[in-house]
């Protein structure tokens, strides 16, 4: 009997595994939930949001995912050996061979079977929910929806202190943790440096919505009345704080601890994992693990070797990324622009040029591979 691969999620990472498994006769069924309501697959915001923070003009590209996802949606019905089903998947078959890439929002039945399988210290079921002020209209730089707010070297220091006043002991990552490690840490992690007509020695990133701004990285578990006080040292008395920094359910996965260097569970050779559950968070490097993972599931099916990256290939680094850090990380991330180290604006504006270019051959190379050989 031939073997069916059940795909969970059909986001950029379960639709590139479902496309590439079909393309070679593979038999898929894809479930996704977000069909109800719009087609499934969703602009990644990661990239987006740090490319406006960095007034990169880089932003029409992405503009065009809408346009990818509505062409899909048409014709993924039209694709031969891939069956589509509009529905949420609260448990799986773990003797199938299975693809989950449900990014974030795993349903909880679902979750608690995967952390059986792998094991809790492995897997995560939270992210951070960012705060909600208002009353700071006049004193953010904004372009769009995009907004930063700079701070100087003394401020910092100041905003260190003031967090530090509230002696938190959580040692999850949030402002209370960067902060006991000093100003360097609170800057990379929340605050860092921003590119525009100079560089930025710290900036705070916001994001305008409804009822006021969405303070971006803030994550903490101070209670609510310690954060109204941080941010009104930060953006001034004025600042009223809508919604507390809190968290929501989110589904993670550390690979470092529970699938092998193929994205493949340890505990479980049917199960297979990419996107973002496995951290790649930006669209491309999601695309990226969705092809990477289909070809070794291919090669599983088979009873083949798996795949080799090349090390220094583009993939290979994603992956690399992915198992390079021992413990859990929140906050780790496969899409940045990382100009922390660089305090003059040369190498600053240097290390935005590489990040720019190596964007625009990553997109321009994904662009022609969906006009060539999927859509």
């Amino acid at each position: 009997m031939e073997k069916v691969v059940n795909i969970i999620g059909g986001g950029y990472a379960g639709l590139e595994a479902a496309l590439t498994l079909a393309k070679y006769g593979v038999s898929v069924h894809l479930f996704d939930a977000g069909v109800a309501e719009e087609p499934p697959l969703l602009v990644d915001k990661t990239l987006k949001d740090e490319l406006a923070a960095l007034q990169v003009s880089l932003l029409e590209c992405l503009e065009n995912g809408a346009k990818i996802r509505e062409k899909v949606y048409k014709n993924i019905e039209n694709i031969e050996n891939l069956k589509f089903f509009p529905r949420k998947v609260g448990e799986i078959s773990l003797s199938e061979p299975t693809i989950i890439a449900t990014g974030g929002n795993t349903l909880q039945p679902l979750f608690s079977q995967i952390e059986s399988v792998l094991g809790k210290v492995k897997c995560h079921h939270f992210q951070p929910q960012f705060p909600i002020v208002d009353g700071i209209e006049n004193k953010v730089k904004c372009q769009n929806s995009n907004c930063i707010f700079p701070l100087s070297k003394e401020k910092v220091e100041g905003l260190v202190q003031a967090i530090n006043y509230y002696r938190s002991d959580s040692q999850a990552d949030g402002l209370e943790k960067w902060a006991r490690s000093g100003r360097e840490m609170l800057r990379a992690k929340a605050l860092r440096p921003v590119v525009s007509d100079q560089v930025e020695y710290a900036c705070v990133r916001l994001k305008k919505c409804d009822n006021g701004f969405i303070v971006q990285n803030f994550q903490t578990q101070l209670p609510e009345n310690a954060q109204a006080s941080i941010y009104r040292f930060l953006f001034g008395e004025e600042c009223k704080l809508v919604r507390p920094a809190g968290a929501v359910a989110c589904t993670y996965i550390n690979p470092n601890l529970a699938l092998n260097e193929y994205l493949q569970a340890q505990s479980n050779p049917n199960l297979f994992f990419a996107g973002r559950i496995v951290m790649a968070d930006g669209q491309l490097e999601a695309i990226a693990t969705g092809h990477f993972v289909a070809l070794n599931m291919l090669n599983y099916l088979h009873g083949r070797k798996f795949v080799k990256l090349p090390k220094g290939s583009l993939l290979g680094k994603l992956i690399d990324k992915l198992f390079s850090q021992p413990a859990f990380n929140l906050t780790q991330t496969s899409v940045s622009c990382d100009i922390i180290k660089n305090e003059n604006e040369t190498e600053a504006l240097k290390s935005l040029r590489e990040f720019k270019e190596d964007y625009n051959a990553r997109n321009a190379w994904y662009n022609d591979l969906c006009s060539k050989k999927r859509w």
